[in-house]
């Protein structure tokens, strides 16, 4: 396969430029937060909470209008509103810029060219770039025109990429990939995002893995400073970049079944598509996102989501929403840092369902003498306990006494090997109302800073918790009463699967449950006045029956 070399790498390299981020941050410090509302998600200070209270009048904003208007949704006079508005004009900037270099470009009337011939055609690399960046800063929220997406041919080296194989146990298909044939193939995995094309996008960024794992002497992405279209770029960011696709492709193959497979050679039973294999790719590429970009939010929210998953990642539900609320609040604060309200409202209203169903395992019972303790359990750390070492209990009495007892009892379980999972009788799990309230108004107040730009919708479909959270907060599973703990409803995830929301291919609304067109299965509506509508406008000119 080539010569390995050692050679040095700049993964440690801020590559600010292209991820619009805060100009302050530093990756080997803890990102600001908005003065102490943020601070009882700090690790230090995620602990059991004595007489706290929160009193401010909760926000309950109308859920937002689930239609994208693709190209306009940032009204001009919003454009310099926030930095999250500024960053999504400028991926929508670049996706017109796009549209101008296709425009300006003699068609080829090919599909497919060989990369060598676009490698060499520097509006083309322009091009790709422009994919790149476009996608990567707003984090694929940026609408894109259909036509664009086959504007420009691909690389022919692809359709030599025929199988997919498990992350883990995955090597190179092609002989060779340079630096600028990367950025080439990543651009091109980008582009294939229509429904039936995610399977072979996939394949593309598991062999851009298979090759940047291998450190393969001819892969230097040093060398793209020499091109004065990729001199921007460097290897965190396209790393950062490709582990991005790799998830967004490897998530919409563990939604629709169907989607794995798209020729007739194909098994829905390969191993690479299985749903485990799917989740654990997942998995690795959400650690190498918190790898190269560290003040990045994005590889938390996505460990957190792989979290949630306790269908198939084999976790205790319990520990999987304790787990998810660790990786949300640091996507918060993370988030906080890099002035980024997509996330900070969207981190919110996860981490407020995740500590309304135990995420913060506090559990509740009474001492011998009849007091009421609180005690914050480890359920993530190694339930090894050396009997030499003192251990720090983090218990809520009423008084030393009782404290005491409630200190014996939890030393008792650590010594006799109990699951911290378990709950013993009397036992109950309880919810902070009041850390709920908190985290969803702050994170409601970034919700309608993107809601004043039209993109209000992006929160409420890529988050889980919201209906639950609102459900709470209205009373819904008991009257909330300050300075008391509230009894868990639901304790940890269900085993479900994330079925994901998608856009009606008529009037743009976003569903879990939408209907495809039974004949050419490529198309998919919410209502059937939308599919009638549909087949009166364009779709009965480009209804093919599926094979």
């Amino acid at each position: 396969m080539g010569r390995k070399n050692k050679r040095k790498t700049n993964k440690g390299r801020d590559p600010q430029p292209l991820l619009l981020r805060n100009n302050n941050s530093n990756s080997n410090s803890k990102p600001p937060t908005q003065g102490t509302r943020l601070a009882f998600l700090e690790k230090s200070k995620r602990q059991v909470s004595i007489n706290a209270t929160y009193n401010e009048p909760l926000i309950l904003p109308k859920k937002p209008n689930m239609t994208l208007d693709a190209m306009g949704v940032v009204p001009p006079k919003k454009r310099t509103a926030t930095a999250t508005a500024e960053r999504l004009i400028r991926a929508i900037e670049m996706i017109e810029d796009i549209e101008k270099l296709q425009a300006g470009r003699v068609p080829s009337g090919e599909d497919l060219v060989d990369i060598h011939a676009l490698m060499a055609d520097g509006s083309y690399i322009r091009e790709c770039v422009l994919w790149i960046r476009a996608y990567i800063s707003s984090d694929f929220r940026v609408p894109c025109k259909a036509h664009l997406l086959f504007g420009s041919p691909l690389p022919s080296c692809w359709t030599h990429i025929t199988s997919l194989c498990p992350l883990e146990d995955n090597g190179p298909q092609l002989m060779r990939v340079d630096a600028l044939s990367f950025v080439i193939l990543l651009a091109a995995a980008i582009r294939m995002s229509s429904p039936g094309r995610e399977r072979f996008s996939l394949q593309i960024v598991h062999e851009l893995h298979a090759h940047a794992e291998g450190n393969y002497d001819w892969l230097d992405f040093d060398d793209l400073r020499r091109h004065e279209e990729t001199k921007g770029l460097d290897e965190a960011y396209l790393r950062f970049a490709t582990a991005w696709v790799g998830i967004k492709r490897a998530r919409a193959l563990y939604r629709d079944r169907d989607q794995r497979t798209v020729l007739p050679f194909q098994s829905r039973d390969d191993v690479a598509t299985q749903s485990k294999s799917l989740l654990r790719s997942i998995e690795i590429f959400a650690g190498e996102q918190r790898r190269y970009l560290p003040n990045s939010p994005v590889g938390h929210w996505n460990s957190g989501w792989v979290s949630s998953q306790t269908k198939h990642n084999g976790r205790h539900p319990w520990a999987a929403a304790v787990d998810f609320y660790n990786q949300m609040a640091d996507c918060c604060l993370l988030a906080d840092g890099t002035d980024d309200d997509f996330y900070r409202a969207a981190a919110g209203v996860e981490i407020a369902m995740s500590l309304i169903i135990g995420g913060k395992p506090l559990v509740g019972y009474a001492v011998p003498s009849g007091a009421k303790v609180q005690v914050l359990r480890d359920l993530i750390a190694n339930n090894d306990w050396d009997t030499d070492r003192e251990m720090k209990l983090n218990i809520g009495a009423p008084t030393p006494a009782a404290a005491r007892e409630a200190s014996a009892k939890e030393r008792r379980r650590l010594l006799e090997g109990v699951p911290p999972t378990r709950l013993e009788h009397g036992e109950t799990v309880i919810v902070p109302h009041w850390e709920v309230s908190r985290i969803w108004n702050f994170a409601m107040e970034a919700y309608a800073r993107v809601e004043g730009f039209g993109y209000g919708q992006c929160v409420y479909g890529e988050t889980s918790g919201w209906d639950i959270v609102e459900s709470f907060l209205k009373g819904q599973h008991g009257t909330l009463v300050p300075q008391r703990y509230v009894t868990c409803p639901q304790v940890g995830f269900k085993g479900t699967r994330d079925k994901g929301s998608w856009p009606c291919d008529f009037c743009g609304k976003v569903e879990s449950d939408l209907k495809q067109c039974s004949v050419c299965k490529k198309v998919q509506y919410c209502s059937r006045d939308c599919q009638k509508k549909a087949w009166k406008a364009t779709h009965k000119h480009e209804c093919i029956p599926a094979k």
